[in-house]
């Protein structure tokens, strides 16, 4: 007994940082809905069961609780070396990360609903431009995290003043076999639900991360960033990306069949010929409250006008992931697919791509990007420049004015790009970055014009941004009117991400649908899409399935440029049938159905949706959309970090 007492008072320090941070662990799941423990204490009571084989070790398995577990033995074990104060602080040092870690992966999930890479770390010096964002995402009880070492602090700073010694209790050898002990316990708990997975569903969730949340579900946060931080210095300095012949090959094919697709003819093909092209991305602007009215009122007035006399489409997606406003101009502009981790802008703003200024550019357009904000931001102007962009105007090209939200309002920022694309040589392609409804949505009170009574908080301060942005769009329309530009250009305006905010009653109150899963789930993805045309051509409203991916060869389609070789995935819009959508995270729709991903990243734990009925049906019916979804997203792996593009490009010379 004396030796048992021993033992506990030389680890004590230890023993206590274990349950400290197994605490933590486990209301990081509560904040992300992922599960910790199965059952709570009943996963205990079955650990008891089969030690008297009366239980089945899958139920340890479920949930996150022993591969988390594992992975904190096997992060603290060398501890057990230490004594006295060096252990303290070294066990305080682990605490402090872990916390930290896990306060960041909290917010970050609360918008991106992800968890955190090294790739999207690499973009941290853009936290100070989204601090606002930030701050409204933390939440007073998120201090938990850190009570327990504000306790430490005055305990670890008595204990090196008085410079009380330690009596050590075991010698070096009693420590060796504890830390061996604890590591090897540490391996078997991350080993054995880790291998269990792979022999039910294979290690393709290891090797090609669709989505994030994926890999935690099954690593814990602990494994989770240690994982990653492996995967980031294996493909980053010992085996960087190598694409397979047989992977090129692949892809050739691939596209060969798809420019086919492309190339196909239509009422539209070449009704825009030699005309300009004005396209604006809208901040956060999603499609629900399109045509709507709040307490009598129109939220987006100017919109729902235009719309009248332009091609609409109402099932339009956004597709962007983690690298958000980028993602949706890499998807329109250059027509691929955002990567699982980070933005493409800042992990590959160097390479070439086949898209819409490049080509554009190619054939005699002066090329313009409108933005009014840092140009170094999302590594904006490197990518511009690297795929034809001319010129690039960012906030200290325009004139101070009015500031709607955190930056130049969207009113003065239309009117001053136009003052500077009715200098352009014609035809021009300009593309314009609105800002004014970017999260958190605080816009000034002046600028409140809606009564929105029933509504409050962010969603209400949301309706606010997206009425002055569509105010903003209506002053545009008219000048470009009043400058002889609207006939000679075709405009297009789309979303460019989700809202990010959790208000599903409202959303679903607001678009005048039932508060359902799929509803929900479509309402948050759809952003609108409105192609205006000279002459109001084909002007309507189209139930037609796409997403950003295909508003690049849309284009090409409208201005009569032939596809031949180009590198561009998307399919054009304005064609009869339904586009295949695919999110990043698995998830797709075809017009038909849509599939709903699971968090663990398998086929059959997600559900598929019949668009007729609205109903959940057989999970198999959306296997091959599921499938060639897979291939898409490899596909356009393969392209962005093999930089194929430029290979395959250079051997058509």
């Amino acid at each position: 007994m004396n030796k048992i007492w021993a033992f506990i008072k030389e680890h004590l320090a230890f023993i206590i940082f274990l349950m400290l941070i197994t605490l933590k662990l486990h209301l990081f799941s509560k904040n992300t809905n992922t599960t910790f423990l199965l059952d709570n204490l009943g996963y205990f009571k079955n650990g008891f069961s089969v030690l008297f084989k009366q239980g089945s070790f899958e139920a340890f398995y479920t949930g996150l609780f022993l591969v988390s577990f594992g992975a904190l033995l096997l992060l603290s074990f060398w501890t057990l070396f230490m004594s006295g104060r060096k252990q303290l602080i070294a066990l305080f040092i682990l605490n402090l990360v872990i916390s930290f870690i896990a306060i960041a992966d909290i917010i970050y999930y609360r918008y991106f609903h992800d968890i955190l890479s090294i790739p999207v770390l690499s973009q941290a010096n853009q936290t100070g431009a989204v601090s606002g964002s930030i701050k409204d995402l933390f939440q007073w009880k998120d201090l938990v995290f850190f009570i327990d070492l504000i306790i430490l602090i005055p305990i670890i700073i008595f204990l090196y003043i008085r410079k009380i010694k330690w009596k050590k209790q075991i010698g070096f050898r009693g420590k060796a076999a504890t830390s061996v002990l604890v590591a090897v316990i540490g391996f078997i708990f991350v080993y054995a639900p880790t291998q269990d997975y792979i022999s039910k569903y294979g290690n393709v969730l290891f090797k090609q991360n669709w989505y994030n949340m994926s890999l935690f579900n099954k690593t814990g946060l602990i494994g989770f960033h240690a994982y990653d931080a492996y995967k980031f210095v294996d493909e980053t300095f010992i085996h960087k990306t190598v694409i397979s012949k047989e992977d090129k090959k692949k892809a050739q094919d691939w596209f060969k069949e798809h420019q086919k697709t492309l190339a196909a003819n239509s009422p539209y093909d070449g009704i825009a010929k030699g005309k300009n092209i004005i396209m604006i991305q809208l901040e956060a602007f999603n499609n629900f409250f399109i045509n709507q009215k709040v307490n009598g009122q129109e939220i987006t007035p100017n919109i729902n006008k235009l719309i009248k006399d332009s091609m609409y489409y109402k099932n339009f997606y956004h597709e962007a992931a983690q690298g958000r406003t980028s993602d949706a101009e890499f998807l329109t502009n250059e027509s691929m697919y955002p990567l699982t981790s980070g933005s493409v802008y800042v992990r590959y703003g160097n390479q070439k791509f086949d898209g819409l200024a490049t080509n554009l550019s190619k054939a005699g357009y002066t090329t313009a990007a409108f933005h009014a904000y840092e140009k170094s931001f999302w590594n904006r102007y490197v990518m511009y420049q690297n795929n034809g962009m001319q010129h690039f105007f960012g906030k200290d090209d325009f004139k101070p004015g009015e500031i709607a939200g955190w930056a130049l309002g969207d009113r003065p920022f239309f009117q001053q790009a136009i003052d500077k694309m009715k200098t352009f040589d014609q035809p021009f392609y300009s593309f314009m970055i609105s800002l004014t409804s970017h999260h958190p949505y605080e816009i000034q009170s002046q600028y409140k014009e809606l009564n929105l009574e029933g509504y409050s908080g962010i969603f209400a301060n949301y309706l606010q941004s997206v009425h002055y942005t569509d105010k903003a769009i209506g002053e545009m329309v008219e000048r470009l009117k009043k400058e002889g530009l609207w006939d000679k250009s075709v405009l297009i305006m789309y979303g460019d991400h989700d809202y990010g905010v959790k208000e599903d009653a409202n959303m679903t109150k607001i678009a005048g649908v039932e508060n359902t899963p799929l509803n929900v789930e479509r309402l948050y993805n759809q952003v609108p899409l409105i192609i205006h045309l000279p002459n109001d051509a084909g002007k309507g409203i189209y139930e037609k399935t796409a997403g950003q991916l295909d508003i690049a060869p849309t284009i090409f389609h409208l201005l009569g440029m032939k596809p031949n070789n180009l590198y561009m995935m998307g399919s054009n819009i304005v064609s009869k049938e339904d586009n295949l959508v695919v999110f990043r995270y698995g998830s797709f729709t075809n017009g038909k159905v849509y599939y709903k991903a699971s968090q663990d990243g398998v086929f059959s734990n997600g559900i598929c949706y019949d668009l007729k009925t609205e109903q959940e049906t057989d999970v198999q019916q959306c296997k091959a959309g599921y499938d060639e979804s897979r291939e898409r997203l490899t596909i356009s792996d393969h392209m962005i970090m093999g930089n194929l593009v430029t290979e395959f490009e250079g051997k058509q010379k």
